[in-house]
């Protein structure tokens, strides 16, 4: 059987953002195998069935090349580098060249180009729901019919705004799997939320709610196409 590896360890945003492009090579009768930070591949393991998820260390000066050693272990015989900007990756350089995430080219869209599959494939994101662990995680923070959910923590640090609103204000946790919250999101009023893992899900999911897109400050930021209200904080 033909085998695949996905050169991208970190972070869980763009995980999230490449998922499809696992999928996409899987349905092609590719075997994927794809090296992550070893805090993500229980979560990952649990949820997504068509990756071989290896983990690695978490060091973004040694992800890569323990990456590239775990390709060989397991033999694969093409490899995605989408990694821009880690250290080792080998398209840094095109990237930044083409304006570093700022330029004509968005981030996402240069990690699909470069794993040549069709830029829509990123909305097509699947993995197995567990509807009891959605249900347990519901019950325990939802109190009121109407509520937003909010989550201002980025991977740099959290957002100085404040979040006001009649309804109940529920703030995103790392407590449980991150697509565990699917439920409230589905069944929120408002979802306000920095740039991050969990916009990107929600945007993948195509989740019908009034949703807010905090952009943090020199970041460029993925495409988000499904009707935010985007603000610059």
């Amino acid at each position: 059987m033909k085998s695949i590896g996905i050169l991208q360890p970190g972070r869980l945003g763009d995980i999230i953002i490449c998922l499809p492009i696992a999928k996409y090579y899987y349905d092609l009768g590719y075997t994927v195998y794809w090296p992550i930070f070893k805090n993500f591949t229980k979560m990952l393991c649990e949820r997504v069935d068509y990756v071989n998820f290896l983990p690695v260390t978490n060091d973004v000066y040694q992800c890569i090349s323990h990456a590239k050693g775990t390709f060989i272990n397991y033999n694969v015989e093409k490899v995605l580098d989408l990694a821009a900007t880690f250290p080792g990756s080998s398209v840094t350089e095109e990237y930044v060249k083409l304006g570093d995430g700022y330029g004509d080219e968005k981030f996402d869209e240069f990690k699909y180009r470069k794993a040549n599959v069709p830029f829509e494939q990123k909305w097509n994101l699947h993995y197995k729901r567990n509807l009891i662990e959605e249900e347990n995680v519901y019950n325990l923070y939802v109190k009121q019919s109407n509520y937003d959910l909010i989550s201002l923590k980025h991977s740099q640090g959290e957002l100085n705004v404040k979040i006001e609103s009649k309804n109940q204000v529920i703030t995103l946790n790392e407590n449980h799997n991150i697509f565990d919250w699917r439920k409230i999101i589905e069944n929120a009023s408002t979802i306000a939320l920095v740039d991050s893992a969990m916009a990107n899900l929600v945007e993948q999911l195509n989740v019908d709610v009034k949703k807010i897109l905090l952009m943090k400050p020199g970041h460029p930021g993925p495409t988000f196409k499904t009707n935010w209200i985007i603000k610059k904080v």
